[in-house]
């Protein structure tokens, strides 16, 4: 049996249920992600659900003491050299994740790229600094996926309210898995600002006027940033008015700077952009203009997407 422990200050008269759900649904989501890149899918369908599951068995006071065991029945398997997979597998991947995504992370925070070599029996050669370390292949492709997860479950640590997240075999003096009281920040990943400003052309189809930030699109190629959808945030005393109106366009020109993200996994990626002034692109293409962007703009009491 597994156990997962979650301890500190503000589990002491009770365990805050809101504490509880946090912890227990970011570890399961955790493992979810070593148990989607062995059947090769993306996301948890309901199917999956059934397929892949933890089941707690008990619960203890003082702190959230959960002994739970992995469920897996019917798996067809994506990684050709995994024989087989089992519940026992799926652990093993989880913690050698674990394990791997604090050296790459704390190597990037270090102000150091991480190294691979991929090898044709399946493994990588990891190497930070004068450190190597060994993995199987599907462990690189189980912590890109599961880094933001890893995240949010760190961020959960607070010294005045938690000061432990482990998992590990029920009994084990160490568990495999531990986030202490100074963890909180062990996966964060370092970013940058680019002094150079860009011109870009893109869509804005997302904006929050009472925090100055929301979501673009990218579509055309050769531009200062690959294709995609990117977060922003608009630098000084700007008028939001301006970008109000611009998601009534179909495309519009902003200069901005990027932020970049050391990432530890390849090459850097685009982690948000600042938006410095934007205008409205004359569109003549009549295919271009028959597009028409529907705003989304949200109110004070609206979520923030972007």
């Amino acid at each position: 049996m597994l156990e997962y422990k979650v301890d500190g200050p503000a589990l002491k008269d009770g365990i805050p249920l809101h504490i509880a759900v946090a912890s227990l649904d970011s570890f399961q989501a955790v493992l979810d992600k070593t148990y989607l890149v062995a059947v090769g899918s993306k996301k948890m369908s309901s199917r999956d659900r059934n397929v892949f599951q933890l089941k707690a068995s008990s619960f203890s006071r003082g702190s959230l003491v959960a002994t739970f065991e992995i469920i897996l029945t019917g798996v067809q398997l994506a990684l050709p050299f995994v024989g087989t997979l089992g519940p026992q597998n799926i652990w093993e991947y989880t913690k050698d994740t674990f394990n791997f995504l604090k050296v790459v992370c704390g190597s990037v925070q270090n102000g150091e790229k991480p190294q691979y070599v991929f090898k044709n029996n399946g493994a990588v050669t990891v190497k930070t600094g004068n450190t190597v370390n060994n993995y199987y292949a599907p462990v690189i492709q189980i912590g890109e996926s599961a880094l933001p997860n890893y995240q949010h479950l760190a961020h959960l640590i607070d010294p005045k309210k938690l000061d432990e997240i482990s998992a590990g075999q029920s009994g084990q003096e160490k568990p495999d898995i531990f986030i202490g009281k100074n963890d909180r920040n062990i996966f964060d990943i370092p970013t940058r600002i680019e002094k150079e400003t860009i011109r870009l052309l893109c869509e804005i189809y997302d904006f929050n006027k009472y925090k100055n930030v929301g979501r673009l699109s990218v579509k055309d190629q050769n531009q200062p940033v690959p294709p995609g959808e990117y977060s922003f945030t608009i630098d000084g005393s700007q008028n939001y008015v301006d970008y109000i109106y611009s998601m009534l366009k179909p495309e519009v020109e902003l200069a901005c700077l990027v932020e970049l993200e050391s990432n530890p996994f390849g090459d850097d990626k685009v982690h948000q952009l600042h938006i410095t002034g934007v205008k409205s692109k004359q569109i003549t293409d009549s295919n271009a203009k028959s597009r028409v962007a529907q705003p989304n703009i949200e109110g004070r009491k609206g979520e923030d997407q972007a």
